[in-house]
């Protein structure tokens, strides 16, 4: 029983779990002045920023615009853009995305409820007040049905699936972390306070992740902040509302997961000598393969694969390129 397959069957589920997508990743509906022109005539008008989703994962988005569909053929109410018949590629990103209609938000607030993230609450109250084609529907502000995470384990556990779907990071070495800037920290601290309800992490308060890199890159960060699952969290999370969307990703979890179940310690050098034979081999028959790729066939974590690489290309047995954000590596 996953947390993607109740949120078909239950419109409380689906729009529990639409108020954690929304925080983590749709684009908030921002207001900002239009300029318009018509017969000689300018304009400054007030408009607001699409509600979108758009990532670089077409296998979330297609499931979540399906499952959207869905509920808005059943209910017969508008949530998706009325263009929208399916998912867009963007030209010049190649990504894929989902623009909302502003009843969506709408209609997702007035079954939850308050959200525990003042910027995203704030920004969609401001835009159904000004809804002028659609009419409005009244939003109990009293109410914060995403309380249900302190008590139903289910759906704590599907909140956090999700969020490892769209906004955690480490799942490919077993680290998941959940890490958002300044802005979503009230958000960051109700998921902690979930987390710690379950005993899925051992971080009493939220960490500051250094931004140091990214500004040396010329990145104009804003400050971050983070808490880890543990591997008991992610197991018993993964039990109880996997599997994942991605299918990298669930792979990635499933792997340190069982690593953690069935870790044997065989002794260092005996591990050591394996593991650098496992990969000169893979390597030879797979190049540009990443760190990730290669902890799957070692059977080790991704740091202990990192540190043998390390070791290879000292010694002139495997070379490194850059690919965005991770190293490809390859026989020399």
């Amino acid at each position: 029983m996953g947390i993607y397959s109740e949120m078909k069957k239950k419109w409380e589920i689906y729009c529990l779990m639409s108020a954690i997508i929304f925080i983590e990743e749709i684009s908030k509906p921002t207001k900002h002045i239009q300029i318009k022109r018509y017969k000689n005539k300018t304009y400054r008008c007030l408009g607001f920023h699409s509600l979108r989703l758009k990532m670089k994962d077409p296998e979330f988005v297609n499931k979540f615009f399906e499952i959207t569909r869905y509920w808005q053929e059943r209910k017969k109410i508008s949530l998706l853009g009325k263009t929208f018949d399916k998912p867009r590629k963007e030209n010049y990103d190649g990504q894929d995305k989902i623009l909302f209609s502003p009843m969506w938000i709408n209609h997702v607030l007035t079954k939850v409820g308050k959200i525990p993230n003042k910027y995203s609450w704030e920004t969609s109250i401001k835009r159904i007040n000004h809804l002028k084609q659609y009419k409005k529907i009244p939003i109990d502000k009293r109410k914060f049905l995403l309380k249900k995470l302190l008590t139903n384990k289910f759906l704590a556990a599907g909140a956090f699936i999700v969020g490892m779907d769209l906004e955690f990071r480490g799942l490919q070495n077993g680290r998941p972390s959940l890490c958002m800037s300044e802005k979503y920290k009230d958000f960051l601290r109700f998921m902690l306070k979930i987390a710690k309800k379950w005993g899925w992490t051992n971080n009493k308060e939220l960490s500051p992740v250094s931004i140091l890199n990214s500004q040396k890159r010329g990145i104009n960060a804003s400050p971050q902040f983070e808490f880890r699952i543990n591997i008991k969290g992610l197991q018993e999370i993964h039990d109880l509302a996997g599997p994942l969307i991605n299918s990298h990703k669930e792979k990635c979890i499933k792997f340190h997961v069982n690593r953690s179940k069935n870790y044997v310690n065989k002794g260092w050098k005996n591990k050591e000598n394996n593991s650098k034979d496992k990969i000169l081999k893979y390597l030879k028959k797979n190049p540009n393969s990443s760190t990730t790729d290669i902890q799957f066939i070692t059977n080790t974590g991704g740091d202990v694969v990192l540190e043998h690489l390390k070791q290879l290309e000292v010694l002139e047995k495997v070379i490194k390129q850059r690919r965005g954000k991770r190293y490809i590596w390859k026989i020399k």
